[in-house]
């Protein structure tokens, strides 16, 4: 059971590179929205890592350490970490420390995306990714969707779901930072009860996520 939760968890983070073939339906533009649909999908894990992008820049402080990024910048609490074991040269991923070698440690994935929309034209590329969604996720789940922006002002779309399967409950939120004709995916995993920790550490990620000049 926990293996089949933990590929559908690999594999929802592979579904934004589709982003620029989708084609857009017109979807009510609520700032909320449950959404039942049918799901088929796959996953293969990869088995070797690759190289983590130089983050020799990284700035220590006695609260956090901020992490540069080739497309941008962002903050994290002291007591999370960078994970070598999952990130890879252009998904970083941020588990808390002590929990790196869990099975299925609550973490943080970091990514960036293009797509063939304007920062004006966010409205489509939020159908986009909603369409997506849908075809993704199991029949069953709600999906909860809402549009506001970052403490940066960067136009801000947030989805939440959940999957249970047998005794085990996967909670996620995937945060879409919005640019011209690019993004940024911060998406919070969890698979505990207790998710104010994780919360609190992903929306630090958004809410101090500045892009690169």
């Amino acid at each position: 059971m926990k293996k089949q939760i933990a590929l559908l968890f690999m594999s929802l983070f592979c579904f934004t590179a589709c982003t620029q073939q989708t084609t857009t339906n017109d979807i009510p533009k609520a700032e909320e929205q449950n959404i039942n649909k049918n799901i088929e999908y796959t996953s293969e894990q990869k088995e070797n890592e690759q190289q983590i992008e130089n983050t020799e820049q990284n700035v220590i402080t006695n609260e956090d350490v901020t992490y540069h990024k080739s497309f941008g910048s962002y903050r994290i609490p002291k007591n999370w970490i960078e994970s070598t074991k999952y990130s890879t040269e252009d998904k970083f991923f941020y588990v808390a420390e002590g929990t790196e070698e869990d099975p299925l440690p609550n973490n943080i994935s970091v990514n960036v995306g293009k797509n063939k929309y304007s920062s004006e034209q966010h409205m489509k590329f939020r159908d986009a990714i909603l369409n997506q969604l849908v075809m993704q996720l199991p029949k069953d789940v709600i999906l909860n969707g809402n549009g506001s922006y970052t403490a940066n002002d960067y136009v801000l779309y947030t989805f939440t779901f959940s999957i249970t399967e047998g005794d085990t409950t996967l909670s996620a939120t995937q945060y879409y930072i919005v640019a011209d004709y690019k993004y940024v995916m911060v998406y919070e995993t969890a698979f505990t009860d207790n998710t104010e920790e994780v919360d609190v550490v992903a929306k630090s990620i958004v809410d101090t996520f500045k892009w690169s000049e």
